[in-house]
């Protein structure tokens, strides 16, 4: 019968808890990177200006290099500036340069 040399160990399992913590880190990182690539436009943009899930649709194009959503994002963006500065007294100036920064970090 054989025995081992480390019987306490147990071996490890794809899918485990090492392989679940280091998902999660990985995604905490990729998520810290992306916030710090961003940070100084985030805070300028008036994102309450804006529908609740325009950010999170900017984010995810970048995140998944979409270049197209993010070139119709701009378009649309600087169409609508001066109705929107009209409505609430911001044009779309911060979004715009928010939205560039996004094509930039994503490689368009």
């Amino acid at each position: 019968m054989a025995t081992s040399t480390h019987p306490s160990r147990r071996r490890a399992r794809p899918g485990g808890r090492l392989a679940r913590r280091t998902g999660l880190g990985l995604a905490a990182g990729l998520a810290v990177i992306l916030m710090a690539s961003a940070c100084d436009s985030v805070q300028q943009v008036p994102w309450a200006t804006y529908s609740q899930e325009l950010q999170i649709q900017i984010d995810a194009a970048r995140a998944t290099h979409n270049c197209a959503a993010l070139q119709a994002y701009l378009q649309a963006a600087k169409a609508t500036s001066q109705a929107h500065e009209k409505a609430t007294g911001f044009p779309n100036d911060a979004l715009v340069a928010y939205i560039q920064a996004a094509q930039d970090v994503a490689g368009c």
